[in-house]
């Protein structure tokens, strides 16, 4: 396995574990994967001999001063996707994935990385909190 920068090769593949494995509102192109100049080590992908099986998305926000202020933070990162082909589940390739992630954004001088996860995504939960995230909101909804 291995964990490597995401090249322009690579994206219809990202695409498409996206739309398998991932909760979304709407399919996800390739302009939802654009990779920030300023840190273009934001999305890698998990490839197995010379299959991708898969990838994590993540980029550093803006964020106003005064909400950094409450948040007792300096730079913050938002990881926007992480998805595994069903395949390669049960072998450590998301934590592979997070945790290279996160060590980028460490050396980027991010202090604060926020994510979003479906509720049904119980698996992802359970790889997040034991990789130290905590819940700090609910997203909530009411069909009318």
């Amino acid at each position: 396995m291995i964990i490597r920068p995401f090249t322009p090769h690579d994206i219809q593949h990202i695409v498409r574990l996206a739309n398998r494995y991932a909760s979304f509102d709407s399919d996800v192109t390739e302009a939802d994967f654009q990779v920030d100049g300023t840190f273009p080590n934001g999305l890698l992908v998990a490839e197995d001999g010379h299959t991708i099986v898969g990838f994590v998305f993540g980029y550093i926000r803006e964020v106003p001063a005064a909400v950094l202020d409450r948040w007792h933070a300096s730079k913050v990162a938002q990881i926007e996707l992480l998805a595994v082909d069903s395949s390669s589940r049960g072998q450590g390739v998301g934590r592979l994935l997070l945790d290279r992630l996160l060590d980028a954004l460490r050396d980027e001088g991010v202090d604060m990385v926020l994510l979003h996860c479906p509720v049904e995504a119980e698996t992802a939960l359970y790889l997040y909190q034991k990789a130290g995230f905590e819940v700090r909101a609910y997203a909530m909804r009411m069909r009318l």
